[in-house]
């Protein structure tokens, strides 16, 4: 028998511009860094025209409502922005007049004990695009020649629109961002009960393209083992809080450790504390600035690219950013014989540790005295061993290879006092 219940078969105010926005970011979901240019083309085509749509559809819903003169406003105050207005344009383009006009730039940065090196930028368009994986293997020869067994390396995409040198990324994260929060006030003003349009924006609330960090979405680590002239791409990891700042204020540290003014004192206690718990620590970075404010970064890698490329860019954070101070923490083996492993992959140096332990690295642009401590992993519970390692004047390892880009830019930057 047909449902003839009229307050079952009306949807709210909100549910068409929600639906439009579901469309838009869906469309973005497909939109994948190795992907074909055709199909990328076609889905930020297919983004453009919905996300403008999501007006359209609202304006039409409350045309005849006492809602509009709100509508105006909350347009007035996410919509009308640069961003905003550039991603309308697009859709007219794509609408009237050709595809979007796709540009993907590659940028591959090898790594190494001693430094970084950072290949010429690659720039590809729809009439000259290449796989990644041919482009990757084409490089065998040029990664023999720096006569490691293991070459590290990553591999950074950024997409923009030709001609330009705006990142596409960004634009569609602030407009993204400004839509989001544009239903969300008209949401609040006409406050419906309307089960469908929750359900949607709780769909877009758990998409992926504006939540995941954009590292992880655009770059890909390496490594190339020479020897067997194969490559491996890491599988990884990153803890995040799910806000665009991560950065809080220093106190918010001090306050968990009361009677303490030693903050690497304290991020050691409270990572042993961790590891005692669950026996395994993704490597952590704690920064500090000099607006007394701090971030955690925590990730996890199948390989130890990762942990240099990280690093790296917080090398090249530091002088823009005021970073005064960089701690670490991870996992590492240790070997009784390091001459001979060096000539081993990684894999196959793993058969050789005679320990595992969790070291933690203070690197200080103030002081320039880096400190070292090292902790066997099967000590971890005896409070005694602990004291008597944090008692060392001096840790039997004096540098690591990964935290080289951080002492380096200190070192500069003192030097240019």
């Amino acid at each position: 028998m047909k449902n003839t219940n009229s307050k079952e078969n009306t949807k709210g105010l909100l549910y068409s511009a929600y639906h439009k926005l579901y469309s838009a970011l869906s469309s973005l979901e497909k939109f994948e860094k190795g992907t074909n240019f055709f199909d990328n083309i076609s889905h930020l085509d297919n983004f453009f025209s919905e996300y403008r749509n999501v007006t359209f559809m609202l304006q039409k819903s409350l045309a005849h409502t006492q809602f509009l003169k709100v509508y105006e406003e909350n347009r007035q105050k996410y919509l009308l922005n640069d961003v905003c207005k550039w991603l309308i344009e697009k859709r007219n383009e794509v609408l009237k007049q050709q595809p979007f006009d796709l540009e993907k730039r590659i940028r591959i940065v090898v790594y190494t004990t001693n430094n970084n090196v950072a290949l010429p930028e690659l720039s590809f368009t729809i009439e000259n695009d290449v796989e990644f994986s041919t482009l990757i293997d084409s490089m065998q020869n040029f990664f023999i020649k720096f006569n490691l067994i293991e070459v590290m390396f990553s591999a950074e995409f950024s997409f923009y629109e030709r001609g330009s040198n705006e990142e596409l990324y960004d634009n569609f994260i602030s407009g993204i961002n400004n839509m989001k929060l544009f239903m969300k006030a008209m949401k609040e003003a006409l406050n419906e009960n309307d089960t469908l349009s929750d359900q949607l924006e709780k769909k877009i609330d758990g998409m992926n393209f504006h939540r995941i960090p954009k590292n992880m979405m655009l770059i890909d680590d390496y490594v190339f083992y020479a020897r067997q002239n194969r490559f491996k791409k890491a599988s990884r990891a990153e803890l995040s809080l799910g806000t665009n700042d991560q950065k809080v204020p220093i106190t918010n540290f001090e306050k968990m450790f009361p009677g303490s003014n030693d903050l690497f004192d304290n991020f050691i206690m409270m990572h042993l504390t961790i590891f005692q718990m669950q026996n395994e620590l993704m490597p952590t970075c704690l920064i500090f600035y000099k607006d007394q404010t701090m971030q955690f970064m925590s990730f996890d890698s199948s390989i130890k690219t990762t942990v240099y490329r990280k690093l790296n860019e917080i090398a090249n954070r530091i002088e823009t950013e005021g970073i005064v101070e960089v701690f670490y923490v991870g996992e590492m083996y240790l070997y009784s014989n390091n001459e001979n492993i060096l000539n081993l992959e990684s894999s196959e140096r793993i058969k050789h540790k005679h320990s595992e332990s969790l070291i933690f690295f203070k690197a200080s642009h103030d002081e320039l005295t880096n400190c070292c401590y090292l902790f066997d992993s099967d000590k971890i519970d005896d409070m005694e061993y602990i004291v008597s390692i944090l008692h060392q004047k001096e840790s039997e390892i004096k540098s690591l290879a990964f935290m080289n880009p951080v002492i380096n830019e200190f070192k500069r930057l003192n030097v240019k006092k």
